[in-house]
């Protein structure tokens, strides 16, 4: 990036790389630059060219979002992802550009939920970082034999995503019902009925079809433990994995019905894949 908003916008004006539809993560850092200087910036004509800069790209990353969500309707969501499927090796609870991505192209309502407080044990929603999830789908080796279930699965960023990039099929279990119907809706939306979400009580779902389990620490405590002690009943009757990601991971970590060849069994702020034992 340049050193300042005018020498900037001038970058912005004379190179034309960013009106590319493609260029997402170009686009997604320059118009966070805009938005910081926007806070500050006095002079009436650079404002009005940020605003219209930003505007812009907007309009680019509509029309991206379009052709992406086209090519999942056909089937080829993988391919059209694949510009930003290089991920590495990820850690950390925050978000970037491929969760800006991934939202426009699902374009989840987010609705208020009925209760903003969750029940005891319970934990507020927070979505996984899409790059978690690029990085489970190649790690845990998801295909469409597999069968995906995300306790917890909130707006369906995950259960969408999974699909889109394995074929597996996949399930969510929600407790929030005005999140179920935006996750229902988008699943629709994108043609995609191999991915399908429940209203309940994780402790209550079914939960036999799947062989692969996923939670990003949806709740502690007892509840914790009840659901543990469901996905350990099945592992009795099929091998399973289970996909975990933050504060959960350590008590996975130590079940005895579990094993994992993770450098750090215990890790908070990366996936760490779970096999249950023979």
């Amino acid at each position: 990036m340049t050193d300042g908003p005018a020498a900037f916008l001038a970058l912005l004006d004379d190179d034309p790389t960013w009106r590319v539809p493609g260029a997402f993560r170009w686009r997604a850092d320059a118009a966070d630059q805009l938005d910081l200087w926007l806070v500050s910036l006095d002079d009436p004509a650079q404002r009005q060219r940020a605003e219209v800069l930003l505007d812009a790209m907007a309009a680019a990353d509509d029309v991206l979002f379009a052709q992406v969500r086209d090519a999942i309707r056909a089937g080829e969501g993988r391919a059209a992802l694949s510009p930003w499927l290089d991920v590495g090796e990820p850690t950390g609870a925050h978000y970037d550009a491929l969760d800006a991505l991934i939202a426009g192209v699902f374009a989840l309502a987010e609705p208020v939920p009925d209760d903003p407080r969750p029940p005891a044990d319970m934990v507020f929603y927070q979505p996984t970082p899409m790059r978690h999830i690029v990085d489970a789908v190649q790690r845990a080796a998801l295909s469409p034999a597999d069968h995906v279930l995300d306790l917890g699965s909130g707006l369906g960023h995950v259960p969408l995503l999974v699909h889109v990039l394995s074929g597996a099929a996949v399930s969510g279990v929600e407790r929030e019902p005005a999140y179920v119907a935006s996750a229902r809706e988008a699943a629709v939306s994108l043609g995609l009925p191999e991915v399908s979400f429940t209203c309940a009580d994780a402790r209550e779902a079914d939960i036999s079809r799947a062989n692969v389990f996923y939670l990003f620490t949806p709740f502690i405590g007892p509840v914790l433990r009840d659901v543990i002690a469901r996905i350990e009943a099945e592992a009795r009757t099929r091998p399973l994995r289970v996909v975990a990601l933050g504060p959960c991971t350590r008590t996975f970590a130590r079940q005895a019905w579990l094993h994992t060849d993770a450098p750090d069994p215990e890790a908070a702020d990366r996936i760490v894949i779970f096999h249950s034992r023979r």
